[in-house]
């Protein structure tokens, strides 16, 4: 952090509290996939590749709505904690911040693949849920690195 010293404490509590947003997301969207019969994560994963739980167009508009909000706003915050750093480069942080949005997207917009009948298993889903939660957590990881000087 360049001139802000005390802005690490806000800084760092945002970090702790954006991880366990992101965890929390990651289950609850497995409960619903089989979790919470199965009680293994593996088993999950396998039913969701088999047969993804079938939704119709107003369930996909009721959760897409609130995800585009929330998973946008949560990408900008936690980005713009980056124009305080020295350490990361604004041109890795800007391609960052782009495939992360793209990622949210796409990650977004697999169900509607699967309610269209293109991609008949969840596998799509669970490759960009990974993408996304792996370019978000490189996210958090360049704001941490960027705390420290």
């Amino acid at each position: 952090m360049k001139r802000y010293p005390r802005y690490r404490i806000p800084i760092g509590y945002m970090l702790l509290f954006s991880f366990f947003i992101v965890a929390s997301g990651l289950w609850l969207f497995l409960l619903p996939q089989g979790l919470s019969e199965t009680g293994s994560l593996i088993a999950t994963m396998q039913q969701l590749v088999k047969s993804p739980a079938p939704k119709s167009w107003q369930q996909f508009v009721e959760i897409a709505a609130p995800h585009l909000f929330a998973m946008g706003t949560l990408i900008f915050i936690v980005a713009h904690f980056l124009l305080f750093s020295t350490k990361i480069s604004r041109h890795f942080s800007m391609r960052l911040s782009l495939w992360l949005y793209i990622a949210a997207l796409v990650d977004i917009l697999a169900y509607a693949l699967i309610i269209v009948g293109i991609v008949t298993t969840g596998w799509i889903k669970l490759a960009v849920l990974a993408v996304f939660t792996l370019l978000f957590l490189m996210l958090l990881a360049a704001v941490a690195v960027s705390l420290f000087q």
